[in-house]
């Protein structure tokens, strides 16, 4: 095989620049993430080890060597090896989910982008000007050499005559101005504070040329919580999820009994790269007696809970399992019952107290995915912890027992609104009246709310409701002062008024509305547009039609505020028939400002913007 050149991909060069010059303050990180890795390939030669029957001659272990004459550091491990096609995919790919968004992150020198993005091995371009790979997969015979200087290239070809047996290889030609990483003392330190808890055998060759061993080699989880430092808990969470930040929460559990197992897990503290998205794998590692049976998405933790990260250690489980039969094997099926049972438990004793804000922030929307799934219990044991903005306190998120607790008297009904963002949900005119007469509304702002209030209807057995919703009547609930006229609301003229301006409307606006009523939501706003009883709120139906899911509007109603301003005048002018042009022009525009104020989209913006001029025009005259 000729030595070819590949490129890693565009802009990836900016990448391995920012990389190398101003993403990292603390050099000696390299050292870490590279024994990972290696950690990585021996637990996976293992594993393979196990299900293939086959018997390792030597023990896995991971070494480094430090070649002062030649200023290189070697790191060496004899575990699963790599193919052409792995140090591609492995290597030669990097940040390739986002790239752009890497480049502006490193340019503002965040540290957790190691977690993030996973370019743990391309730390070691801080301190090497030129890095070269051997690596012979444990079911190859092939050897390939993988060489990059950094730059936006490498290259990659098949050598003969080498006496590699299986595993990898990783040589770096140190820089003069980083040559400190050339003392034995130091990388031993490195390891030492760092990686003391691998599991694998890590070898330093010393300045006497013998092999000195440097880590304890005792897997943290299988401790006594008593013998374990904060510190070796935070170097354990550095290692396992490449974070350089400190873990938010941590759960170490040994369970025994019917079902025995060990879990050690983590909570960051920030919330990793496309977090959100819900292919994203779990990150939580599966263990058997020790041995690493699956690194991700293993069913041992549901999709709602994959921004924790760790391992659990089963010793029920059978050394030789598939991992195609882990989704449906009952063993897991009750660790994952167990371990999701503990992590909401551990929640909900700190959800009132200042810190969980912190991991409301960054995983809230996330945790809501859960309310979501079949499981009742689960349901409401998450939203139970589940903290929303709401109109008691723009600045304040509270819990749905907060807000039971600030119902009005004659309240039976938990209010909710879903929009777009904060401020827009915090002015919009259907929450007017709830306002006026202090009935809290919860404010849901998150993508996923659209959904779980279409499953959860209640909450400790009072019902939730959108206020988009025609059958409300605030003023059951709690009546306020109005002028005289609106006082005098249902009097003979009045009604025989409004009668006419809500027949003049259907005829206006025709199919467009299902129905115009009188609202007690308004105060300061002429109209709304809510849906009808029993229907899916107006942004769920926006959301299904976004994504081709619907493609029938449903017909909405419009609700009115008959004193506000403007229909005071179309109501002066009712039975004028030279002012009958003009009234339509008023109704049309209120009703289009309300869709647009809803999200909704216009059948003919022009001919709104149009009409909306023309108004304008005549006033200014």
């Amino acid at each position: 095989m000729k030595k070819e050149i590949k490129y890693f991909g565009a802009k990836v060069d900016k990448v391995l620049n920012l990389m190398i010059n101003s993403l990292y303050t603390n050099k000696s990180i390299f050292i870490r993430e590279l024994i990972s890795n290696a950690s990585d390939a021996c637990d996976k030669m293992r594993y393979q080890n196990i299900i293939g029957g086959n018997k390792i001659e030597e023990k896995l272990n991971i070494k480094i060597e430090v070649d002062k004459n030649n200023q290189e550091i070697i790191f060496l491990d004899n575990g699963i090896g790599m193919n052409k096609d792995d140090l591609i995919s492995n290597i030669g790919t990097i940040a390739s989910s986002g790239t752009q968004n890497f480049i502006t992150k490193c340019k503002n020198k965040n540290s957790n982008l190691i977690g993030e993005f996973g370019v743990g091995f391309y730390s070691a371009f801080m301190v090497s000007e030129k890095i070269t790979i051997l690596s012979k997969k444990f079911d190859e015979d092939k050897i390939y050499k993988w060489e990059s200087e950094g730059n936006n290239t490498y290259t990659i070809e098949e050598i003969k005559d080498h006496e590699m047996k299986r595993g990898t290889m990783i040589r770096l030609k140190i820089k003069s101005k980083s040559s400190e990483f050339l003392d034995y003392h130091r990388i031993k330190h490195v390891v030492k504070t760092y990686s003391d808890h691998i599991n694998f055998s890590i070898f330093i060759v010393n300045d006497k040329k013998e092999k000195e061993l440097i880590n304890s080699k005792s897997a943290l989880w299988i401790r006594n919580k008593e013998d374990i430092s904060l510190k070796q808990y935070e170097d354990f969470f550095y290692h396992i999820s490449y974070f350089s930040d400190k873990p938010w929460s941590i759960l170490h559990n040994k369970i025994e009994g019917n079902i025995s197992y060990t879990n050690l897990l983590f909570i960051p503290g920030t919330k990793p790269f496309e977090s959100l998205h819900t292919n994203r794998k779990t990150q939580v590692k599966l263990y058997v007696k020790r041995v690493l049976i699956s690194e991700k998405n293993n069913n041992i933790i549901p999709s709602y809970l994959r921004f924790v990260v760790g391992i659990v250690d089963s010793e029920d489980l059978p050394l030789n399992i598939s991992r195609e039969t882990l989704q449906n094997n009952n063993i897991v099926i009750r660790i994952k019952k167990n371990i999701t049972k503990r992590i909401i438990a551990s929640l909900n004793k700190i959800c009132n107290e200042e810190k969980y804000y912190v991991f409301w922030n960054n995983f809230g929307e996330i945790l809501k995915e859960g309310l979501c799934e079949n499981n009742d219990e689960e349901q409401i044991n998450i939203l139970k912890i589940c903290k929303f903005y709401s109109t008691l306190n723009k600045e304040k998120l509270i819990t749905l027992d907060n807000y039971i607790s600030n119902m009005r008297k004659n309240q039976n009904e938990i209010y909710y609104l879903n929009g777009d963002n904060l401020n827009m949900l915090y002015n919009n005119p259907q929450i007017e009246g709830f306002r006026k007469r202090n009935i809290p509304v919860i404010l849901l702002k998150d993508h996923v709310d659209n959904f779980w209030v279409n499953i959860i209807k209640e909450y400790k057995g009072i019902k939730l409701k959108s206020i988009t919703n025609e059958k409300i009547d605030l003023d059951k609930i709690n009546k306020i002062n109005r002028d005289l006229e609106r006082k005098d609301i249902n009097n003979d003229k009045n009604y025989n008024m409004n009668a006419k301006l809500i027949y003049l409307i259907k005829e206006v606006l025709g199919k467009r509305v299902k129905d115009v009523v009188i609202s007690s939501k308004l105060v300061n706003s002429p109209a709304c547009i809510s849906n009808s009883e029993g229907r899916m709120s107006l942004r769920m139906e926006r959301v299904l039609m976004n994504h081709n899911q619907s493609n029938t509007q449903i017909a909405k109603i419009f609700e009115i505020n008959p004193e506000h301003p403007v229909f005071k005048k179309i109501k002066l002018y009712i039975n004028d028939k030279n002012n009958s042009n003009l009234n339509k022009k008023l109704i049309n525009s209120i009703f289009n400002l309300s869709l647009l104020i809803e999200g909704e989209s216009l059948e003919n913006p022009s001919e709104f913007a149009h009409t909306v001029n023309e108004i304008f025009s005549q006033q200014i005259k």
